[in-house]
């Protein structure tokens, strides 16, 4: 049999990464073997060995393919509290409409038991946590500094409740497919969320 082309293997490689992800998304990673992403695949098992260590590895794969869900970097206009509001209302906006983004955060979010060879994910998952962190904490360092918000606030523990609240409002968002619970008023709660924290300018009558 004739060697692969590398373009050829690449794309033996995308279609093992997105078959998993589809497969992990509707047996829960636990159940999956990489017989059964070989399977849906429709390649060997070998294959499946040849571009991937372990399950582990794959899994990564299809984070990694995926990206990151939310960068505050990409927002330009409007002032530090709107771009915090506006990357958080994109984050769940891409959930909605990007079903190669919903499968990857469901596996990873409700789908996944991270002990044994998962043991190591975890922490390299956290790295994105991380990133949010640290364009989180610029974005209310730079909301003190224009007086958006009262001079007590401050920014990094300020960040890491919008990273719990963010946290928590996309596994929640996930869960609730009915639109019962969280869907229907999360954009509301999102503006809640940050509006809270900005400053109410008293303004004085005129003096009659």
């Amino acid at each position: 049999m004739a060697r692969k082309t590398k373009a050829e293997a690449a794309l033996t490689r995308h279609r093992i990464v997105e078959c998993a992800r589809q497969v992990f998304s509707r047996d829960g990673v636990t159940n999956t073997s990489l017989e059964h992403v070989a399977k849906e695949a429709g390649v060997t098992r070998g294959a499946v060995y040849w571009h991937f260590r372990d399950k582990a590895d794959l899994f990564m794969a299809v984070r990694q393919e995926t990206g990151i869900l939310l960068r505050f970097g990409d927002f330009k206009s409007g002032d530090a509290l709107r771009r915090l509001e506006s990357g958080l209302h994109e984050a769940l906006r891409r959930l909605a409409e990007d079903k190669q983004a919903r499968e990857t955060y469901e596996v990873m979010l409700w789908k996944c038991e991270y002990v044994g060879e998962f043991a190591g994910v975890r922490k390299d998952l956290m790295s994105a946590g991380t990133l949010f962190l640290t364009e989180a904490t610029a974005l209310y360092e730079e909301a003190v500094r224009d007086k958006l918000v009262g001079p007590e606030l401050d920014p990094q523990m300020a960040a890491r409740e919008t990273f719990c609240f963010y946290a928590g409002m996309i596994k929640l968002w996930l869960a609730d497919e009915g639109g019962q619970a969280i869907r229907s008023e999360i954009l509301k709660v999102i503006t809640h969320h940050i509006e809270s924290r900005r400053l109410r300018r008293r303004i004085h009558p005129k003096a009659v």
